[in-house]
């Protein structure tokens, strides 16, 4: 068929939008509107920081600070009065000046000034910081978040474009233009023509830097790359629209009414009328009654969305403070999921504050021509517990071939997911598909396909050529525009990655072939042997599920060796999968394995057993309070670096004091990852098919479910926190006679309700502290505790809320109630785990 006028024009507006980009390609200059992707903040360490609250001050995870920063080995090593770079995208703000925009949460005693003295160590100033917010500068309210703009710099071209990287460098009393320029290993002259009328010796004021990285790729060419990317894409859509997703159509909503919902909330929240959406249900009789259980069909839109598939976005709008969950399972009937609703929006999934605006997206179908045209009318239907293919079939009178050919791969037996089925409309028919009488014919389609693609390939070709080719590693100063580093995997999969995805490994040899392990040392088994006096049960100093421990001194350092047997490769593959790739000053350290006869794993021995030792007696003397404190904070620590600063990230499924060992200087060390579970980054919960693990530790969630997410490990920490408080058991047996037994968070919970909880609280203290504790400090641990054991995980706090709780109750006296968390909003955006 011949091109209408209206397509001819559609086709020049495509072709001419292709054009501009490529135009935009080679553009010369970013200017102020775009900035620069990468900008460092030099950052003084002050006395008591640490890269946990740097981290979370400006939004970074730990190894990408690290990254930056090549002569700190690890988090626990960096010192007072050094500096270290942390990197931030560099914007054009109000189209004025570069800068970044940061979120602080406010504590007690924040001024403005000290805001910017300490928590930002000089990056900015008390005015810059009072220009962008409301608040009295000397009396900010406690717990909400303010802005913070620290100035940035993406270079001159008018003074050299060899330079492209820029710190933004608080200067010090002390310093001066030779000392900066010895330290940064610029040319002096140079950092006073990108700096004029800057005093380099007044000490204080900011100055911008030229930078080193390490490795680095051309911005420009990258860029230029994804714009061409996106201009490809352009051309692809513009092959396929015709076809996919050009047209829209009317659908049909499936909500289930959950008990307590009515026509007037499913009216809203799906934005149509009541009357109307009867036409499509004549079951209902009575508006005012709609039976529990039942499914009610709803009209909406369908259109192709910008994003390349069928659906409809509402609008909801937030009244209380809520989660991601409950909206799209509840509110919305499980006809969204919580994936769609963190793609389309920017709040927290545990915390949607109240008078939020949502995107909701529905996906929908128009039908598929290829499967029939006789169907014209689509329900999108959330499946739900106990419908089978069968059932849905007899439901809606339709054959389950067609049922099956309209949802491939569908598991109509899953209990959950979205399939769309063919649906009746206002006169109770099924309404055919639509036909298109227009259009462009798919000969013309096909040939304009193919004749696009081969042009964008040619394009793509090119550009490889010229930009990736000129892709260099240096360690010198990057050229302007900025670069990027060049992420080289660093926290990626290792060796091991095809053996933890297969599974327990069986072998008939006495020897486990094919296992090589990064940074790890393969020991005979002749060494651990003659180490441990041949397995002697002198020096066997511990035993577990999975194995027993022995004492040994392997190449000159003392190490604990575990015997693990042959069917226990799960669980040895999970440990050296963890260990090899995460090392943490308060996680255990891996010094390597043996799978020879048996399968052994070698640490780091650790002299003053498991805290289980230190807290039920064996012989030895009760922990003081502030070694308590210390402990529980090591093991947050180390919790932490596993659940957000890993990719993968790791979840260990068995906290607990027996897993957690105390060194000579009573710090603690999180061990045992023989159950850990590693998920994608951002994952909220997986389904887990074995429940293991130690009872009295999982949450509801797990033990009933098999959810598994980090906010498990999140509740048997806080009984941990509960047995650091009393020296009791996880369980605990009420009465000696019959086989009763109590939870330790039971136990808790009914204290907190009693009517003097502090008075409860106490009677529940180990009586090996005596008297001698703070009992202020007591409480809010106990409360801690209580927010991590809460019932709902998407109310518990994260790892790094929880440390940075821990840290504040170690070294503050000043008043915080983490009863609270449920009156102050700012507080609830700590305790789910909101960081900037």
């Amino acid at each position: 068929m011949k091109i209408t006028a209206s397509k001819r024009k559609r086709l020049i507006l495509l072709l001419s939008s292709c054009l501009v980009l490529v135009l935009l390609c080679f553009s010369v200059e970013a200017k102020c509107r775009s900035g620069c992707d990468l900008a460092l903040a030099s950052y003084y360490i002050w006395e008591g920081s640490n890269l946990t609250y740097i981290s979370s001050i400006f939004d970074q995870t730990i190894p990408e600070i690290l990254r930056q920063n090549p002569h700190v080995p690890n988090q626990d090593s960096i010192h007072s009065g050094t500096r270290i770079n942390i990197p931030f995208s560099c914007e054009c703000l109000t189209g004025d000046f570069l800068g970044h925009n940061f979120e602080y949460l406010t504590q007690g005693g924040d001024t403005y000034e000290k805001i910017a003295r300490i928590a930002f160590a000089n990056l900015t100033n008390g005015n810059w910081i009072q220009v962008v917010n409301i608040y009295d500068p000397t009396r900010l309210p406690n717990s909400v978040f303010i802005n913070v703009t620290v100035n940035c710099s993406c270079g001159d071209s008018r003074v050299s474009e060899d330079y492209g990287l820029f710190e933004t460098y608080p200067l010090r009393p002390g310093e001066n233009l030779s000392s900066v320029a010895n330290a940064s290993g610029a040319p002096a002259e140079l950092l006073q023509r990108f700096n004029p009328g800057s005093n380099f010796s007044a000490g204080s004021g900011i100055v911008f830097v030229p930078a080193k990285v390490s490795r680095i790729m051309d911005v420009k060419g990258k860029r230029s790359f994804e714009l061409v990317l996106g201009f490809l894409t352009v051309i692809i859509l513009l092959g396929r629209v015709e076809s996919q997703c050009s047209r829209g159509c009317d659908a049909l909503a499936s909500y289930y009414a959950w008990n307590g919902t009515n026509l007037t909330l499913i009216s809203t929240v799906l934005s149509t009328s009541i009357s109307h959406f009867l036409k499509y249900n004549p079951q209902i009789t009575n508006p005012d009654i709609i039976q529990f259980g039942s499914r009610i069909s709803v009209p909406f839109p369908c259109a192709c969305l910008k994003e390349g598939f069928m659906g409809h976005q509402f609008i909801y709008r937030v009244r209380s403070a809520t989660y991601y969950r409950r909206i799209a399972h509840l509110v919305y009937a499980n006809l969204t999921t919580v994936e769609m609703l963190q793609r389309f929006n920017s709040y927290p999934p545990e915390n949607v504050p109240a008078t939020a605006q949502l995107n909701v997206t529905v996906n929908c179908s128009c039908g598929n021509s290829k499967v029939s045209k006789d169907y014209g009318l689509f329900i999108t239907y959330p499946l739900r517990s106990g419908e089978t293919i069968s059932s849905l079939a007899n439901e809606f009178d339709l054959p389950e071939k067609l049922l099956e050919d309209y949802n491939p791969r569908v598991n109509f037996s899953g209990g959950s997911g979205l399939i769309f089925v063919p649906g009746k409309d206002q006169n109770g028919i099924f309404p055919p598909l639509k036909s298109s009488s227009s259009g462009i014919s798919g000969g013309a389609i096909a040939g304009i396909t193919i004749a696009v693609l081969a042009g964008a390939i040619f394009l793509a070709v090119c550009l490889y050529v010229i930009f990736y080719r000129q892709r260099r590693i240096s360690e010198g100063f990057p050229k302007a525009e900025p670069h990027e580093l060049n992420d080289e995997n660093v926290h990626g999969p290792g060796a091991l990655e095809k053996i933890w995805e297969s599974g327990p490994l069986v072998s008939t040899t006495t020897r486990m072939p094919g296992i090589t392990v990064d940074k790890s040392v393969e020991f005979s088994y002749e060494e651990l042997a003659e180490a441990t006096m041949n397995f002697s049960l002198a020096n066997k100093i511990g035993q577990g599920g999975s194995g027993s421990v022995f004492y040994g001194e392997l190449r000159g350092e003392k190490a604990a060796i575990k015997q693990m047997d042959m069917q226990a490769s799960k669980a040895f593959l999970a440990e050296l999968k963890v260990l090899t790739h995460v090392h943490h000053l308060n996680l255990v350290r891996l010094i390597g394995y043996c799978v020879e006869g048996s399968l052994f794993l070698v640490y780091e021995y650790i002299e003053n057993g498991n805290l289980t030792q230190h807290l039920r007696g064996f012989g030895r003397e009760p922990l003081p309070w502030s070694a308590r404190m210390q402990i529980a904070l090591d093991s947050a620590r180390g919790l932490e670096y596993i659940h957000e600063h890993t990719v993968p990230v790791y979840i260990h499924r068995d906290i607990k004091p027996a897993n957690i060992l105390i060194d000579k200087n009573f710090r603690a060390k999180v061990a045992d990852f023989g159950l850990t579970k590693l998920t994608k980054v951002g994952s909220t919960s997986l389904q887990n098919t074995r429940l293991v693990g130690t009872f009295g530790y999982m949450p509801p969630e797990y033990a009933q479910y098999g959810d598994v997410s980090p906010k498990i490990d999140v509740y048997a920490f806080g009984v941990v926190l509960y047995e650091l408080i009393s020296a009791k058991e996880a369980i605990i047996k009420t009465n000696e006679v019959v086989t009763e037994s109590k939870g330790l968070v039971a136990l808790f919970e009914d204290a907190f309700n009693q009517p003097d909880p502090l008075e409860a609280l106490t009677k529940l203290m180990d009586p090996g502290l005596g008297d001698d504790y703070p009992l202020d400090s007591v409480r809010k641990m106990a409360q801690l505790a209580r927010a991590c054991t809460h019932e709902n995980p998407q109310l518990r706090p994260s790892m790094r809320s929880i440390v940075v709780a821990l840290m504040t109750l170690s070294s503050t006296t000043e008043d915080w109630d983490i009863g609270s968390i449920y009156e102050n909003q700012g507080l609830v955006h700590l305790m789910s785990g909101r960081q900037h």
